[in-house]
């Protein structure tokens, strides 16, 4: 048990605090990553990831603290992130769905978004029950010291204090609680190997939302179903041995599983509606591009449109300019008849004129 790794001048470093930071960091770089890779928008995406995360914690502590009545009147509590303060599966539910209406606002698919956050999500329960192993929270069971997962924790952890109310008959190694269970480790291992399975889904995905199911579903399976039952504050049996986390567990088991069923038969029947990553309108640079070619069939638009106007103009100018030579020579065919009718007319006089002239000069004769 670490519960400071270490200090800052006079400031302590809590194991707790400083490992779930580090696990919201990995997070969002992880998610990020693998947007780009799926041709998300990345940068829109990311403040979509902040406010899951920020709605998550914020609802997991308060559920917590619901059920914890001597604490319910501190509200400053609310805002203190410490280790086993949180519940778990209300934190996931509330996050996953602002992700999803923040994606959706975004025009992204949501599965094709949680299929880039599920295995940063694995990632963090890892790092988050390590944290809780080195700060001595959700310690399990009390176990035969030859069990060879036994492990003891220091006389100033939570499990000490249980150990010396309720079993104060047993004798207890000098300065050490009773044996027990590593239940947070017990759950870090299978998230771990959730971690690397989801990768390796993810790498053979056949529909979008394929590896967040997985995940989800892990999830419920490790928490509820192989941690729970090892946890000092298991969760309340209602049904003899069956206790509500395993009541949980099985029913976010069956609700992934029938999801995944349905998800199947989408894409038997609409493959292109299901299979996301490949890229759609969402995804950077389709709308620069339509834009792109918009612009340019717009600006050849405008073109072409110019150019039948100055087409359209050099006719109306060849039409003029043949109108006018047309009325020109109109005018000089009148012109011209004009003056043969006139010379026509000083023709006729001059005709009467000679022949008096033939006839005086015969009368003379």
């Amino acid at each position: 048990m670490y519960p400071i790794l270490f200090s800052l001048g006079e400031t302590p470093i809590h194991a707790y605090g400083f490992l779930i930071a580090v696990a919201l960091i990995l997070g969002w770089v992880l998610s990020l990553r693998f947007a780009k890779a799926d041709k998300l928008p990345a940068d829109q995406l990311g403040t979509g990831y902040v406010l899951a995360v920020a709605g998550g914690l914020l609802v997991a502590r308060m559920m917590w603290l619901f059920g914890q009545p001597e604490r319910s009147g501190d509200l400053s509590a609310i805002i203190q992130l410490q280790a086993g303060g949180l519940s778990g599966f209300g934190g996931i539910l509330i996050g996953l769905i602002i992700a999803s209406i923040h994606a959706q606002n975004q025009k992204v698919p949501p599965w094709a978004w949680l299929d880039c956050v599920a295995p940063a999500f694995l990632l963090g329960v890892v790092i988050e029950r390590t944290a809780a192993f080195l700060a001595g929270a959700d310690f399990g069971h009390y176990v035969d010291p030859g069990f060879f997962l036994a492990v003891h924790f220091p006389e100033d952890s939570p499990v000490f204090e249980v150990h010396r109310r309720d079993f104060a008959g047993l004798a207890r190694p000098p300065g050490q609680s009773l044996s027990v269970h590593a239940s947070q480790l017990y759950a870090a291992l299978g998230a771990a190997v959730g971690f690397g399975l989801s990768l390796f889904v993810r790498a053979r995905r056949r529909y979008s939302g394929q590896v967040a199911l997985f995940a989800l579903g892990l999830y419920g399976v490790v928490r509820y179903l192989i941690e729970d039952p090892f946890r000092h504050d298991q969760t309340i049996d209602i049904a003899g041995p069956i206790s509500l986390g395993q009541i949980a567990g099985l029913s976010i088991v069956i609700v992934t599983l029938a999801t995944h069923m349905a998800r199947l038969r989408k894409l038997e029947s609409d493959p292109t509606s299901v299979i996301q990553w490949t890229g759609g309108p969402w995804s950077p640079g389709t709308k620069k591009k339509g834009t792109k070619k918009k612009s340019s069939a717009k600006k050849a638009g405008a073109k072409k449109t110019a150019s039948k106007k100055a087409s359209a103009k050099k006719t109306a100018s060849k039409k003029a300019s043949g109108d006018k030579q047309a009325s020109g020579d109109k005018q000089a065919a009148t012109e011209a008849t004009a003056k043969d009718k006139a010379d026509g007319g000083d023709k006729a006089g001059a005709e009467p004129a000679d022949s008096k002239a033939t006839d005086a000069d015969a009368s003379r004769d």
